[in-house]
């Protein structure tokens, strides 16, 4: 299993930062994400079911997307998420807002992606922690730029 947690802050105001993590704009903060639909529930909701294409390379996955927590409150916000992908791996990570102040938001991404599979758990054992954490950085700093570049 490969588990991360990683902060940042960002200058900009945490309705500006959480308008990224909602399903409409999903593709500015995600951009292999090539369809994201609503199969269930309400968008932005917990509960909600969406059916996403995702493109890696020539690769192409399809998997569905299930909201497990969904909060909005002026001070924080959260949204966690779960998803199985190609039956070797099941994800789950979550985005934490908080106010800092009107101008900045501290923004924390957690996850963890568990082999469901021999071929998942010997694939997650061989790869790269370093390689993983360059991923969720690159991940954090697409947020931040698109955050910040709004200001």
């Amino acid at each position: 299993m490969v588990k991360w947690k990683e902060q940042m802050v960002i200058d900009a105001p945490i309705e500006q930062v959480w308008q990224l993590f909602q399903d409409e704009q999903i593709q500015r903060i995600m951009p292999k994400v090539e369809s994201h639909e609503l199969l269930e529930g309400q968008h932005n909701a917990t509960g909600a079911k969406h059916a996403q294409v995702y493109t890696e390379g020539k690769q192409q996955q399809r998997y569905i997307v299930e909201t497990l927590s969904y909060v909005d409150e002026p001070d924080r916000k959260y949204r966690e998420t779960t998803f199985e992908m190609g039956q070797m791996f099941k994800v789950r990570y979550a985005f934490s807002l908080e106010k800092q102040s009107d101008h900045s938001t501290r923004f924390v991404y957690e996850g963890q992606n568990k082999g469901i599979s021999v071929t998942g758990k010997m694939m997650l054992l061989a790869g790269s922690k370093k390689a993983a954490r360059t991923t969720v950085l690159n991940f954090m700093n697409r947020v931040k730029e698109q955050a910040e570049s709004q200001n």
